[in-house]
């Protein structure tokens, strides 16, 4: 089996990766290099969860191995196996900006960094900026900006906007050319990006490098906290490769000799995390919070997560078989990765779901992978009027039952995943 993990709760490891090169499998935490990992949840074969291409494309059918394990020591939870990022974000399709809840959260972040960089004037750098939906708030605002982001999102969105972009992906040796060319930076961000990446001691090595004496380091990430409360087995996947706990960022940053000075829980993504961190002999002091989130995750049941994730799989899927057993239509609502990664580990294919609407242009005409399901346009939805539709993007439940009143009061009923399964109708 070659990863050293032990089995939790009956699960069995079954990494065939002769099968699916050129996945890598780790075998210690890519925060800590601990070689304690438990495994957490084995998910099978899975395909890239933002990988929607056209149906007569092969990689539309590429699936690789997918194992959640956990770091005993620093209580990092983590992707097992790796997939090369090139792969992934090659033709990644992801544009921030097209969901109404990130803009606005996105001008909020603008204002908060924006009182953060005192006196007026230093540099504000963001790794991981995709289309600019951060950095366009900042520079209109006046403030200098540079991104930094690989992805073909990043360069068309740069071409059009005229923001500046470095189209690599964020580490050491970025960090001293933007440091040449710009200077030291007031602020670093990084929203959603740190889950990312295979070794995000190579981006904090970035941030440390780039820092000012008195800078910040302002980022957000998914928190393992709201993963497991909420069951929420459906942002696990490749391009997602770390779920931290603030025990595991504590030791990140310490690592590259930063330190936490202030956190606060959001619920942008279902739940995540907003840190403020600091060089280690930086004069800021932590705030009380920090203390008081590290001492309750020690309570955190993290075996429990995996006998609900099976228990609302198979709820989700005898649901969905019985409504077209009789007749019913049923669709997705929301083409995101965690669309993917539900229909896929739930086994929802296009004889039980028949499509899913999306908002971006970037995803129509082609199809979600592995399950092959369609991806159509909004407009379809709201013509064809099914019977049911499975909010696939559950995390945005109040915007989507707001908006699709007409569906509801139309004797439409949504189907909420998670974090568990019920039918939604008209308010």
């Amino acid at each position: 089996m070659g990863l050293g993990l032990t089995p939790v709760e009956g699960l069995e490891m079954n990494c065939t990766h002769g099968e699916f090169a050129p996945v890598i499998c780790r075998k210690s935490c890519r925060v800590c290099g601990a070689a304690d990992l438990e495994l957490v949840l084995d998910y099978g074969a899975m395909p890239l969860a933002g990988g929607f291409v056209p149906a007569d494309d092969p990689r539309a059918s590429e699936v690789f191995p997918l194992h959640l394990v956990r770091c005993r020591d620093c209580t990092l939870l983590q992707v097992a196996d790796t997939v090369p990022p090139d792969r992934i974000f090659a033709h990644y399709s992801y544009a921030s900006s097209t969901n109404r809840t990130l803009v606005a959260h996105f001008e909020s972040v603008a204002k908060e960094l924006l009182d953060l960089d005192e006196p007026k004037g230093g540099l504000i750098v963001e790794f991981g900026c995709n289309d600019g939906i951060l950095l366009r708030s900042l520079r209109a605002a006046g403030a200098t900006v540079v991104g930094v982001d690989p992805s073909d999102v990043a360069r068309r969105s740069s071409d059009e906007q005229g923001w500046p972009l470095v189209p690599e992906y964020f580490g050491p040796e970025v960090a001293v050319q933007v440091r040449a060319s710009c200077g030291p930076a007031r602020i670093v961000t990084g929203n959603n990006v740190c889950a990312h990446v295979d070794d995000p001691n190579v981006l904090i090595a970035g941030v440390s490098v780039l820092l000012d004496a008195e800078g910040l380091f302002v980022f957000e990430v998914h928190y393992q906290g709201d993963l497991l409360e909420l069951t929420q087995y459906d942002t696990v996947y490749h391009e997602h490769t770390c779920y931290y706990s603030l025990r595991s960022i504590v030791r990140l940053l310490a690592r590259h000799e930063l330190k936490i000075v202030d956190v606060r829980r959001i619920p942008i993504h279902c739940g995540s995390i907003h840190v403020t961190a600091a060089r280690a002999d930086s004069r800021r002091e932590p705030s009380a919070i920090v203390n008081a989130m590290l001492a309750a995750e020690s309570a955190w049941d993290v075996m429990g997560f995996a006998m609900r994730v099976r228990s609302r799989r198979d709820s989700l899927r005898n649901l969905v078989e019985d409504l077209v057993a009789a007749g019913r239509r049923v669709v997705g609502y929301g083409a995101s990765g965690r669309a993917t990664i539900l229909l896929n580990f739930c086994g929802l294919t296009p004889d039980l779901v028949q499509n899913v609407s999306d908002l971006s242009p970037l995803r129509y005409g082609k199809v979600v992978p592995g399950v092959r399901v369609p991806v159509v346009p909004r407009q379809v939805f709201h013509d064809e009027k099914p019977d049911y539709a499975i909010l696939t993007a559950w995390n945005y439940e109040a915007e989507i039952v707001r908006d699709e009143q007409a569906f509801l009061q139309g004797r439409g009923r949504l189907i909420v995943p998670l974090p568990d399964v019920r039918m939604v109708g008209a308010v």
